[in-house]
């Protein structure tokens, strides 16, 4: 009994140790941090800088198109501590319930986002997504090849660019682009103007390059490989100063605006370094390194005094409220069963393209 009493006694203290340890390492600082994001999305002296401040090893692996990312997180949702993913990526992974609610406890930075960015329509009340970076979606053009104006979408139908035109590797972002051009919301249900959508995208495909990572499309810009692409307004801009020919346009039908967000895999392994990595990323100082890194806008207004007065200038990515005000964010409306069908729809378009 004695001997039995003492094993007892000593497994309750072991399972003791073993529980505080285990909350312990969920409570406290991992040794390694393992992020998905976009190629080529964060600067990676700040990735540097936060594992030297907090001793975390931080692992990155990158994903060209959001299909694949999703699909990653199914096959393994506890591989990745955060995943950097669209607005509309974001809606989709809540319904999939492949992220988790954030404590935003945790993140007390989240002070510094623009009140405009905050309680979302793909995620009230930022409960499973924190604002990273913003942009719009529009044309870039080479003036050296294309001596017109650009205003407007239908330069990436002109059959006399045949070959020299890309479109992003994106379903929501190319079947917008159609929408728009027709006059029509990108956020439309309506099957007949996405009927219409499709018909026009079949006629643009032959005159296609292809449908292309971002990365792909900007560094082919700068070559001169292609004259006319649909592209993000941060790529543009990195594409421009390395080639003045080129120029971007936000077209006057309307276009694109995105907010790129952080989030947590629903088993992330170490979610509070997570945390604790994204309120690094919205330290005002650290949020502007990144911005004058990328080119790319961010949500961060407490970032703003520290940004390069030429980023901050430039209409391109800071575009004024006019042009803002023309632009829509990816916002899907109507009941479940609409829903399903416009996804469908949408669905069945894409596969169309790509094949």
């Amino acid at each position: 009994m004695k001997a039995s009493g003492i094993c007892l006694i000593f497994i309750a203290l072991s399972l003791n140790f073993t529980l505080q340890s285990t909350f312990a390492q969920e409570e406290g600082l991992s040794d390694t941090l393992n992020i998905f994001n976009w190629e080529e999305y964060i600067d990676p002296a700040v990735l540097k800088d936060f594992e030297n401040e907090f001793k975390v090893k931080v692992n990155i692996e990158t994903y060209k198109d959001e299909d694949a990312m999703i699909s990653a997180l199914q096959s393994d949702p506890g591989k990745y501590d955060i995943v950097v993913a669209s607005d509309s990526a974001i809606r989709d992974l809540r319904e999939m319930r492949l992220i988790v609610a954030i404590d935003t406890s945790n993140i007390p930075n989240l002070k510094n986002i623009e009140r405009e960015y905050q309680n979302p329509p793909y995620d009230p009340e930022n409960k499973f997504s924190i604002p990273y970076l913003w942009g719009t979606t529009g044309v870039a053009y080479n003036t050296e090849y294309i001596k017109e104006k650009v205003t407007g979408w239908h330069i990436l139908w002109d059959p006399k660019l045949k070959g020299k035109i890309a479109m992003l590797n994106n379903m929501d972002e190319v079947i917008g682009a159609a929408l728009i051009s027709l006059g029509y919301s990108l956020t439309s249900t309506n099957p007949e103007e996405l009927k219409q959508a499709k018909e026009k995208l079949l006629k643009q495909k032959e005159l296609l390059a292809g449908y292309l990572d971002p990365i792909v499309i900007r560094n082919k810009l700068i070559l001169g490989e292609l004259w006319a692409a649909h592209i993000y307004s941060g790529e543009a801009f990195f594409a421009m100063e390395k080639n003045s020919a080129l120029k971007y346009v936000i077209p006057e039908e309307g276009a694109f605006l995105w907010v790129d967000a952080f989030a947590i895999p629903r088993d992330a392994k170490h979610k509070y370094t997570a945390e604790t990595f994204i309120n690094y990323v919205l330290d005002a100082k650290v949020s502007a390194k990144i911005v004058n890194y990328l080119y790319y806008a961010d949500c961060n207004f407490a970032a703003r005094q520290y940004i390069l007065k030429e980023i901050l200038e430039n209409e391109a990515l800071y575009p004024p409220q006019e042009v803002l005000g023309n632009c829509e964010v990816m916002s899907l409306k109507g009941t479940e069963e609409e829903l399903r069908q416009n996804q469908r729809i949408r669905n069945e378009i894409w596969s169309q393209l790509l094949n």
